[in-house]
């Protein structure tokens, strides 16, 4: 790579000598050597761009973001919409869940077998497909059950609602479905649902109150919320939903389905859709 820029370099600096070797009077000789330029340095820069993002990807894949009082959290982002996905364990009794597999990723079952753990749930936030892609396979090789809310099962089964039709129409479906305040435990860990609908009908975020943390999914991001315009999408409902999490009265540690961490208090002082 080194070696190719400087040629780009030595090429940018001394155009003067190709305009003497390509005379002006062979005008499309001239726009030949600006077109070469041009398409040499797009391909430095595209391929050093695209060594940064698999040197990100493989940050974030290894990143232990969790380190509580018995609660493990491991994020790794999945698929080209960067969709955060998350093992949970409990590290005493090393059962674990995880959320939001949009894809299914070897490094996830590696990290499973490398730390023994029990993966005993799939959780869905909700049914879009770079949420779900990966849900039956992680299934298929642990055995876990894949959980959602209820209302979340129409999208699950229908690829329009889905939009798994992007990816050959896969359909899923659910082992449990959930209500609001159900609660999903593993280990010492439980996972309480809060109803959360507007970006989908059965939009849910999960949180752990023992630790403060919450699984947010496209409900809520740092500085924004999820979109409210595809099937079952409602604005005036998601807005609701962000009054509920605010009635919640604690601090709460945001784990979204896209983009950073971020605090309840935070998105609350900051976020203009809590205003």
């Amino acid at each position: 790579m080194k070696f190719f820029t400087f040629i780009i370099i030595i090429l940018l600096k001394n155009s003067a000598y190709c305009d003497i070797i390509f005379k002006t009077d062979f005008t499309r000789i001239k726009r030949m050597k600006k077109i070469f330029l041009t398409l040499l340095c797009a391909i430095i820069l595209y391929s050093c761009g695209e060594s940064s993002v698999e040197q990100d990807k493989s940050i974030i894949n290894n990143e232990k973001d969790g380190d509580y009082n018995y609660m493990k959290i491991i994020t790794y982002s999945l698929g080209a919409n960067m969709t955060n996905c998350y093992l949970v364990y409990d590290e005493n009794s090393r059962k674990a869940c995880l959320i939001d597999p949009g894809e299914y990723d070897g490094e996830i079952m590696d990290a499973i077998l490398s730390n023994e753990l029990s993966l005993e749930y799939i959780i869905l936030t909700h049914g879009h497909f770079d949420h779900i892609l990966g849900a039956d396979i992680f299934r298929e090789k642990t055995g876990a059950k894949i959980a959602a809310h209820e209302l979340e099962a129409e999208y699950l089964n229908d690829p329009e609602k889905s939009m798994t039709f992007f990816y050959g129409s896969e359909t899923l479906s659910a082992d449990i479905l959930l209500k609001d305040n159900d609660i999903i435990a593993f280990g010492d860990i439980s996972l309480k649902l809060v109803h959360t609908p507007g970006h989908t009908k059965g939009s849910s975020c999960f949180i752990n109150k023992d630790e403060k943390i919450m699984f947010s999914g496209d409900t809520l991001f740092k500085g924004n919320i999820g979109r409210y315009d595809f099937y079952g999408g409602n604005y005036a409902e998601l807005l609701e939903s962000l009054r509920k999490l605010k009635a919640l009265n604690e601090n709460y540690k945001i784990y979204s389905g896209h983009g950073d961490t971020t605090s309840l208090d935070d998105e609350i002082a900051k976020n203009p859709y809590f205003r």
